[in-house]
């Protein structure tokens, strides 16, 4: 399996190359999906990629934010810099860049952005010539398998790092509070925020755990996963160095251990570690008590005095190490620095002001300041051979060679000398001389005869020649060895021309005749079934079926199954996951893209298969309006900005599946905001949670080229209330972000 590990800066990437990694990800500086992580350019990937190709790493570029239609040639110029590079594959989440990229024989990997999580979704890109798909973090290792089964696709999984409690990092609940796009790599992350529920719970309710899964690899390998991925392109340089050689090693056969772990939880952890969804349930996964690094636990406190703490401790703490201070009952006191050496085991830790320790409190390291100095963070000079050889009447030559690689240069014919004759010794050490080539030398030996002399500027010259020649044949070696793939537009869908939609998540409230009338039901049974079949023989009309974003394992049969018994009552399928439109294909219906598969422009719409698409809800009314189709967009309803796999009902109530205590929406509370929650229920349970403000868009749109979707799930309303302008929203009431946008 490949080893693939984040880099957000030249340090890190030179730290990853270091600790084994198999293959690097990056992005430049725009339209990649971590717009803090800087360093890489058009003007220096060329140099970077080439420094990865020389230690044998692949290169890939992160191009996985949704893409605008005024953001199209800019894409296209970075990918062009990248391909010239020589860049191994672009990971892309947009749709629309399959289009612009076709022709640069670059492969395309799907990102996790794009929410792969079952093989039917997997057959859907796979027509397009993705050659590799990282699937969703809540992907089943049974989903897993079936793509290998049903595909030729490379899988990447993730495997360690921080997890995102939206599905697949489809989340709009930063873009909406701040206009930051999580989207668009500007997450501010306000599931990291305390929030209250309903249900009497207070933490850190939307805060998963970070993932490690080094102890499950056998696990990863029998479901066929290909690449191994780690997060965290805005960690630091020691972060992936430390994770990196501890995954390098585990996958060499080494049986990761209690060392492993305690130096993966210094690197960084929140709230220890889970194994993710195929190992762990929802109070593994999930944190509520602390939301950010809490490290390794180091010493207990066993007492305290106007000095400060003495604590009982387990290992040494250095001048410069982070450290946390954390309660009996597990939440975080606040962090500082260590301001000296302490090697006693009972040792008085000095407070800052505003930390109160209490005996029993925990202290945990959270920067391990020497594991941080012995990280490996600079270029490191590629090993080579080099052999001189010197004898009067023949050509001077220098030899460099590494893994059966080698490249001879020449210098001129070599006359006896009237001095002092070259002498082996002298000439190796003359040509160990390879400062700032990116070579070193592991093995030097000349062969002279002793009688010529070898003029200093001459070896220096056949010296520089070898080794740019031994690089140059290493780059053309790994360059005709990479994977070329070319992408493909498969689907050529007849556009499906509508001025509005409306949706209902009980068919009772389509009490007026709709022109695309939406079921979303919130369960897929035989009740369900019965109830569109019996609308739409009492109307004489068809229905689309809004699917749900996530399928996993027995869910997909169970979709099935339903669309089998209402085929022919239902048109169509508002599609939020490339699953859906997989469906839709089969079943011959309509699709129909929803808001959550981030149409953004012409080019996306043109390459989704899409007959019609809601637009991206991040769009501003301009950009909505300048889209080049006729595009719907939400104007009114609860907008669902996250979609939750684990269950907070389970988290909140300590309940189990056999006793569920879920009874209808509850609530979600931060300072400012309320959240509705509701669950959507197949074989695996997923919850939508709701954006505060309900939208209204109509009354400041309408008649202005707006074609809505209007959605009354959840909404106590009727279409006769739309009809008649008197729906009420319920609370505040925003236009959403289409006076304003995302950044």
């Amino acid at each position: 399996m490949e080893l693939l590990a984040p880099v957000g800066s030249p340090e890190a990437l030179y730290a990853a190359v270091a600790a084994g990694a198999d293959a690097v990800y990056f992005g430049l500086n725009a339209l990649n999906a971590r717009a803090k992580a800087q360093g890489f350019d058009e003007n220096n990937v060329k140099a970077y990629v080439e420094y990865c190709h020389l230690h044998g790493v692949k290169t890939y570029v992160t191009l996985n934010t949704e893409i605008k239609n005024s953001e199209t040639e800019k894409l296209r110029a970075l990918a062009e810099a990248c391909a010239e590079a020589g860049t191994d594959a672009f990971i892309v989440a947009d749709i629309g860049a399959v289009g612009i990229l076709a022709d640069l024989g670059v492969p395309l990997h799907a990102s996790t952005q794009m929410g792969v999580h079952n093989a039917e979704g997997a057959e859907y890109l796979e027509r397009y010539g993705f050659t590799r798909v990282v699937v969703a973090r809540e992907t089943l290792l049974s989903d897993v398998m079936k793509i290998k089964e049903r595909t030729s696709l490379e899988v990447e999984f993730f495997v360690h790092g921080a997890l995102c409690v939206a599905f697949s990092g489809a989340c709009l609940a930063s873009a909406v509070r701040t206009g930051d796009s999580g989207n668009r790599g500007r997450c501010m992350q306000p599931c990291r925020l305390k929030y209250s529920s309903s249900f009497g719970k207070e933490g850190y309710l939307l805060s998963p755990k970070d993932q490690c899964l080094i102890t499950e690899l056998d696990s990863l390998a029998a479901a066929r996963v290909d690449s191994l991925k780690i997060e965290g392109r805005l960690k630091q340089p020691h972060y992936v160095y430390e994770t990196v050689r501890r995954y390098r090693a585990a996958l060499d056969g080494k049986t990761p251990d209690r060392d492993d772990i305690d130096a993966l939880k210094r690197a960084f952890n929140r709230g220890g570690f889970t194994r993710g969804y195929n190992f762990d349930d929802t109070r593994g996964i999930m944190y509520p008590k602390v939301q950010n690094n809490i490290g390794v636990t180091v010493g207990t406190v066993i007492s305290v005095d106007r000095r400060g703490a003495v604590v009982a401790l387990k290992e040494d703490i250095r001048k410069g190490d982070g450290l946390k201070l954390i309660s009996a009952s597990g939440e975080e006191k606040g962090g500082f620095e260590a301001r000296s050496d302490i090697n006693a085991r009972n040792a008085l830790l000095p407070m800052p002001d505003g930390i109160d320790a209490a005996k029993g409190d925990s202290v945990a390291k959270t920067f391990d300041a020497a594991t941080a100095a012995n990280a490996v963070t600079e270029p490191q000079p590629l090993p080579i051979a080099l052999s001189v050889r010197a004898r009067t009447g023949e050509k001077l030559s220098v030899t460099a060679q590494t893994d059966g690689r080698s490249f001879t240069a020449y210098g001129p014919m070599l006359e006896g000398a009237e001095g002092k004759a070259a002498d082996s010794d002298g000439l190796a050490r003359a040509a160990n001389r390879l400062g700032g080539s990116g070579f070193c030398a592991k093995d030097i030996s000349a062969d002279c005869d002793g009688r010529c002399f070898v003029p200093a500027s001459a070896l220096n010259a056949a010296r520089r020649s070898a080794v740019e020649g031994l690089r140059s044949e290493l780059l053309t070696e790994y360059a005709e060895r990479q994977r070329k793939a070319r992408a493909t537009l498969p689907y050529s869908a007849k556009p499906l021309s509508l001025s509005a939609m409306y949706e209902v998540d009980d068919l009772a409230k389509a009490d007026v005749h709709a022109e695309a009338l939406v079921y979303a039901p919130r369960e897929f049974g035989k009740e369900q079934a019965e109830a569109v079949n019996g609308y739409c023989s009492q109307s004489g009309s068809k229905v689309y079926i809004h699917m749900p974003l996530i399928a996993r394992g027995g869910d997909i049969g169970l979709l099935r199954g339903f669309l089998d018994a209402v085929k022919d009552s239902v048109c169509g399928l508002v599609c939020d996951n490339w699953y859906a439109f997989e469906l839709a294909r089969e079943y011959g219906m309509y699709a129909v893209a929803g808001i959550k598969t981030n149409i953004c422009s012409d080019a996306a719409f043109r390459a989704s298969g899409a007959n019609a698409a809601i637009a991206s809800a991040e769009l501003s009314y301009a950009e909505y309006r300048g889209l080049g189709f006729d595009a719907l967009c939400f104007a009114y309803g609860a907008l669902p900005v996250m979609t939750l796999t684990h269950c907070p009902v389970q988290l909140n109530t300590g309940c189990t599946c056999a006793d569920c205590a879920y009874d209808g929406d509850f609530v979600y509370r931060d300072k400012r905001e309320e959240y509705r929650i509701s669950r959507t229920k197949l074989r695996h349970c997923t919850f939508d949670l709701y954006n505060p403000q309900t939208v209204n868009a109509l009354a400041k749109y309408s008649g202005r080229g707006l074609r809505p979707f209007v959605s009354l799930s959840g909404i106590d309303a009727k279409l006769s209330d739309i009809a008649a302008s008197t729906a009420s929203c319920g609370g505040r009431t925003t236009s959403g972000l289409l006076g304003r946008g995302v950044k």
